[in-house]
C-alpha cells in the first residue's frame, strides 16, 4: 500500500465485558474519532473464548497514533454509553510502523499499563444518572410478624415510555416471585448498589433477591436511565427465614416509586409498601438525586487529571482563602480573604495551591465568596447622624452588579478585621468573579475550588434557603472552570455529597475532594450521614471514584490512626481546620502522611525559605534554567500532544512552542523581581 495512502492496522485488545457491552477505540486521527466520544470506532469481538476485541483503521504512515480504550453500550439510537475507560495520564501511544496487519497483531490488556490498572467509570454523555439513597428509618413494617425477620429488598427500574416492554410485564405478574428474581437488565437501563461499608461501597449488580435492610447502613442504588421523567421504580421486598438455612425467601410486597414521586433535582418521597393481598404492609422512605449530562459543553476522551497524583517529599501548603482570617490587619498589604490581591499574596509567599470558595448569584454569576448571607449598609430617613441599619440577606439573592456596587458587609462579623472598606484596590474588593480570579491570578498557584451549596442540619434547619435547579447550579461553575482555567492545576471539593456525586459524573478532567468536618462539637451536624464521620467519607469517595477526601484536622488530631485508614484505601488526604494554624501541627500532619494541609496567614507559618517556588511554579533563575525544566517536565513524542508533568502534580494539558513560553515567564518574573525593588513596596 503506497504510504499516502496509509496502512488499515490491526487494533487487538482483551477485555471482559457483560452481555450488551461492547469495546470501542477512540485516538487522535479522524478515523478514530479526534477524542470525541461520539466518532469512537466500534470494535468486532473475535471469540467469547478469548475475550479479545478487534478492529481495522486506517492511519497515514509515519504518524505516531494515540488512543484509548473504553467500554460502552449502545442503545437503539446509536448514542454511546461509556462505562468505564482507561485513564493513564498518557494515553496509549503507538508508531504505525509497530503496528502489524492481521490476527497476529499484538493484542493489549484493557486498562494495563506497565502492569498497572488505570480504569475508571466513565462520565454522563447523553443519559442521566438517578440515585435512590436509603438509610435509618427508610423501610418501616406495620407488621409485627415482619418485624423481627430479617427483611431484604430489590429494585427494579420500569420504562414507562416502552409499552408491553419486559419491565411493565414483570410488574403486572409481580405477585410471582420466581418472575421478579429471574429478571435482568442486562443491557439497557443499568441498575447497581453499594453499601457504605468496608467491602461493599463498590457499585454492584444487585443479588437474586436484593439487599438485607440494616437501619444503619447508608445504601445506594444507582441507575443509568436515559429519560427520567419516563423511568419508575420498582422495589420487592421478601422476608427470609430466620432458622432455615438456605430457605428460599418469600414475596411480601412491593412498592412503586413513580416519576410523579420525584420533584426537582433531590429530594424525598415515602411510598406505601403493598402486600401480595394488595393492602399496606409498611412504608418505604427513599432520598433521590438526579445528575444531567454537563449542558453546553463536551468531554471529550484526550486527557483526565481525575485521579492523578504524584507522591512528593512534603505535604502541599494549601493557603485557606488565600492569605485567609478575613483581613490582614497585621501586614501592610491589609489583604481580604477570598479576593485576588489575597491569592496573588499567598502564591507570593511560597503556597502550593490557595482555597477559595464559589458560589452563585441571583443572575447566576459564579462568584468568590464564603459567607451564605451579606448584611446591606441602609441609612435610616431623616438621621441627623447618617446612621445606618444592616439588612442581611443571602448573597443568592443579589445579582453580581448588587455585590460588587451597594455598600455591604460581613454578616455576623463587628469588627474591622472582617469589614470591607470602600478605598481597597479593586483586587482587594470581595466578590470577585471567578472568571477574573481565574484570569487574574499568578498561574503558577494551584487552586482548589470548594463549591458552595446549603445543606440541611440533623435538625431539620437549612444553611439557606435551596431554591436553585441543582443541575444548573454546577454546570455554570463547571463551564467558567472549564473555559478559563487554562493550565491551573485545580482541584475540586464540596462538603454536599450530592454535589461531589454530579462534580464526578459530569465531567472527566478534575480531581475531587469529598470535604467533611467529621466527628466535631464546633459545628452542627449535617442530616446526610455520609458527612458523619472520617470512614464513612472515606466509603463514600470509594463509592463514586473521586481522588480523595478533606477532613477536619480535629478528628485527625483526635484519632491518627485514621491517617493510615485513608492511606489504606489509597485516597488523597488533604485537612482543614484552625487546628491548622499553628507550625507544629502543619508539620506534624505532613510528617503522618497528610497530602495537603489548609491553613490561614500562611506567609507566617510556612516553614521553607521565601526563594522556595510553588509546587506548580515553572519557572526558576534564568531562562537557561527555564528551558531545561520544560525539556525535563514534558514527554517526548509529538511535539504538538506534549504534555507536562510538573512538581509531580502539575496539570497542564498542550504545551506548543515551549520554549517561547519559557521565555515569556523568564522576563516576566525579572519584571517582577525588578518592580520588587523599587522604594516604597511593601515587601
Amino acid at each position: 500500500m503506497e504510504a499516502s495512502s496509509g496502512r488499515v492496522l490491526n487494533l487487538r485488545v482483551r477485555a471482559d465485558t457483560v452481555p450488551g457491552e461492547t469495546v470501542f477505540v477512540c485516538g487522535s486521527t479522524p478515523e478514530l474519532g479526534e477524542w470525541q466520544v461520539t466518532r469512537a470506532l466500534q470494535m468486532h469481538l473475535e471469540d467469547p473464548a478469548t475475550k479479545v476485541w478487534s478492529v481495522q483503521v486506517r492511519v497515514p504512515v509515519d504518524k505516531t497514533l494515540e488512543f484509548r480504550y473504553m467500554v460502552g453500550v449502545v442503545l437503539e439510537n446509536g448514542h454511546i454509553i461509556v462505562r468505564r475507560w482507561e485513564t493513564a495520564m498518557q494515553p496509549r501511544s503507538l508508531s504505525v510502523n509497530e503496528m502489524t496487519i492481521g490476527q497476529d497483531a499484538a493484542v493489549d490488556v484493557f486498562g494495563n499499563y506497565d502492569g498497572e490498572d488505570k480504569v475508571e467509570p466513565g462520565w454522563l454523555t447523553t443519559e442521566s444518572v438517578v440515585h435512590l439513597k436509603m438509610s435509618d428509618g427508610a423501610v418501616v413494617m406495620w407488621r409485627s410478624k415482619y418485624k423481627s425477620q430479617p427483611i431484604s429488598y430489590r429494585v427494579t427500574p420500569m420504562d414507562l415510555s416502552a409499552r408491553n416492554s419486559d419491565a411493565t410485564k414483570l410488574g403486572e405478574e409481580s405477585e410471582h416471585p420466581s418472575n421478579i428474581s429471574d429478571f435482568e437488565c442486562v443491557k439497557w437501563p443499568v441498575i447497581e448498589i453499594a453499601v457504605m461499608k468496608e467491602g461493599d461501597c463498590a457499585f454492584k449488580k444487585q443479588s437474586q433477591f436484593g439487599n438485607i435492610y440494616v437501619p444503619d447502613d447508608f445504601v445506594i442504588f444507582q441507575a443509568q436511565v436515559i429519560d427520567p421523567s419516563h423511568t419508575a421504580y420498582m422495589v420487592d421486598f421478601y422476608v427470609h427465614p430466620a432458622t432455615k438455612q438456605g430457605g428460599i425467601p418469600e414475596h411480601i410486597g412491593l412498592s412503586y416509586i413513580l416519576p410523579s414521586n420525584i420533584k426537582g433535582a433531590f429530594g424525598t418521597c415515602t411510598v406505601p409498601i403493598t402486600g401480595n393481598q394488595r393492602q399496606p404492609v409498611g412504608q418505604l422512605q427513599v432520598s433521590y438525586l438526579i445528575v444531567r449530562p454537563l449542558a453546553g459543553y463536551v468531554c471529550n476522551c484526550r486527557e483526565t487529571y481525575s485521579k492523578f497524583w504524584r507522591k512528593t517529599s512534603r505535604g502541599l501548603d494549601v493557603g485557606h482563602r488565600g492569605s485567609g482570617n478575613a483581613r490582614r490587619t497585621d501586614k501592610v498589604e491589609n489583604v481580604l480573604e477570598n479576593t485576588v490581591a489575597s491569592f496573588n499574596y499567598a502564591a507570593k509567599h511560597g503556597a502550593d495551591m490557595v482555597e477559595l470558595d464559589v458560589q452563585l448569584s441571583k443572575d447566576m454569576v459564579p462568584v468568590v465568596y464564603h459567607d451564605y448571607h451579606i448584611c446591606i449598609c441602609m441609612k435610616k430617613r431623616k438621621s441627623p447622624l447618617q446612621e445606618e441599619e444592616k439588612l442581611q440577606l443571602a448573597v443568592k439573592d443579589l445579582t453580581m452588579a448588587q455585590l460588587q456596587q451597594l455598600k455591604l458587609s460581613p454578616a455576623g462579623h463587628r469588627i474591622d478585621q472582617y469589614d470591607f472598606h470602600e478605598d481597597d484596590l479593586e483586587d482587594n474588593q470581595p466578590f470577585p468573579t471567578l472568571q477574573h480570579v481565574l484570569e487574574a491570578v499568578e498561574p503558577s498557584v494551584g487552586f482548589n475550588v470548594e463549591i458552595k451549596c446549603p445543606m440541611q442540619f440533623r435538625d431539620g434547619t437549612w444553611e439557606v434557603d435551596l431554591n436553585f435547579d441543582m443541575n444548573q447550579y454546577v454546570d455554570v461553575i463547571l463551564r467558567t472552570l472549564l473555559d478559563y482555567s487554562g493550565e491551573r492545576y485545580i482541584i475540586l471539593s464540596c462538603f454536599h455529597p450530592d454535589i461531589c456525586t454530579m462534580l464526578r459524573l459530569k465531567q472527566n478532567k478534575y480531581p475531587l475532594l469529598f470535604l467533611t468536618q467529621g466527628q466535631t462539637d464546633k459545628y452542627p451536624p449535617y442530616l446526610d450521614t455520609r458527612t458523619s464521620s472520617i470512614r464513612m467519607a472515606t466509603y463514600f469517595a470509594l463509592c463514586i471514584h473521586i481522588m480523595g477526601i478533606n477532613v477536619h484536622t480535629e478528628e485527625l488530631r483526635r484519632h491518627p490512626s485514621l491517617v493510615a485508614f485513608v492511606k489504606q484505601h489509597k485516597l488523597i488526604l488533604f485537612c482543614w481546620g484552625e487546628d491548622n494554624n499553628n507550625a507544629e501541627t502543619i508539620a506534624n500532619l505532613k510528617e503522618k502522611g497528610v497530602d495537603g494541609v489548609i491553613y490561614d496567614k500562611l506567609d507566617t507559618l510556612i516553614t521553607r525559605t521565601p526563594e522556595h517556588e510553588s509546587m506548580f511554579h515553572i519557572c526558576s533563575g534564568s531562562s537557561e534554567a527555564l528551558l531545561q525544566a520544560a525539556s525535563k517536565s514534558c514527554s517526548t513524542g509529538d511535539p504538538a500532544r506534549q504534555q507536562c508533568d510538573i512538581g509531580g502534580a502539575a496539570q497542564c494539558g498542550e504545551l506548543l512552542a515551549a520554549k517561547s513560553v519559557c521565555l515569556l515567564v523568564f522576563w516576566r518574573w525579572v519584571l517582577l523581581v525588578l518592580f520588587s525593588s523599587f522604594p516604597g513596596k511593601p515587601a
